[in-house]
């Protein structure tokens, strides 16, 4: 990718998309990768998502937008290809050149937390257990950096972690994005629904062997989902002077795409699969 300009500053230990620049805009970020990764749009596995600042908290955002902006606080690529017929889809988060310096620690923790979520993959566990395990790393990432001022029971149980992380941990990956059966008891077609405070879940199945899962946790800054709070009676355990701050970022999001192999799971995402379990 090149873009004229200054690069996106790197977050700690994460460094931006080589050769995105600050003068880059979204619609040049998009044609920067349908170039590196040689696609047309028609074939790639799904409309990327290229969310510069606040863009970035809107979960399918998808316009791409034609100006660069100013400041720069922040960039998301949720994006895909397709190989032999199955699709991958792949999401990173960088802190650019204006962040808030809040927010590469949020992009590490959630980095951090994401890694932990697949190092629990294996045949026989339940995908609904691992979610609710994420809204507890999210609670303890948010209390942690002082962004609430409970615990992370109290921030799972309040409903809070919700209204960060709206969606699912992660769904079926396969000749579609978002494979079928992934609401199904087993080949019955039964269905198995999601929990009732979790309709977003898309996942509901205890994993076996052969199924190829992502994982995908986020913290998004969204104004109408955190509204109800300013008021309530969670209020005093918000601190809302970092959440304001952080509210032209948009949000984060880390996705990487794994397969659960008969001895735990193999990441196909940073490398060949010589990283099995």
């Amino acid at each position: 990718m090149s873009a004229p300009g200054q690069p996106i500053r790197p977050g700690r230990s994460h460094r931006g998309p080589r050769g995105v620049r600050a003068g880059a805009s979204e619609l040049d970020i998009q044609l920067a990768y349908l170039a590196a990764t040689r696609q047309r749009e028609s074939e790639l596995a799904y409309q990327n998502i290229v969310g510069i600042n606040a863009h970035a908290g809107t979960l399918h955002y998808q316009h791409y937008a034609t100006e660069a902006p100013d400041p720069l606080r922040s960039l998301l690529v949720d994006a895909g290809h397709r190989h032999a017929g199955y699709c991958a889809d792949i999401t990173r988060t960088w802190a650019a050149l204006d962040a808030d310096p809040l927010f590469a620690p949020l992009i590490d923790g959630v980095t951090a937390f994401q890694q932990r979520l697949i190092a629990e993959l294996a045949p026989g566990v339940d995908f609904v257990d691992l979610h609710q395990r994420m809204h507890h790393y999210l609670g303890a990432l948010l209390a942690d950096t002082g962004v609430l001022r409970m615990s992370a029971e109290a921030a799972v149980a309040s409903g809070l972690t919700r209204a960060f992380c709206p969606h699912g941990l992660g769904h079926s990956l396969g000749v579609q994005v978002h494979d079928v059966g992934g609401r199904q008891r087993d080949a019955s077609g039964a269905p198995l629904p999601p929990p009732t405070e979790d309709p977003a879940l898309r996942l509901t199945r205890t994993l076996a062997p052969g199924m190829v899962v992502t994982i995908e946790p986020g913290l998004y800054i969204i104004p109408f989902l955190l509204a109800p709070f300013r008021e309530g009676a969670e209020r005093q355990a918000v601190d809302w002077d970092r959440v304001d701050r952080l509210i032209d970022h948009g949000g984060i999001r880390i996705e990487d795409n794994v397969l659960i192999t008969a001895e735990g799971h193999a990441n196909l995402t940073p490398a060949p699969a010589n990283n099995a379990r």
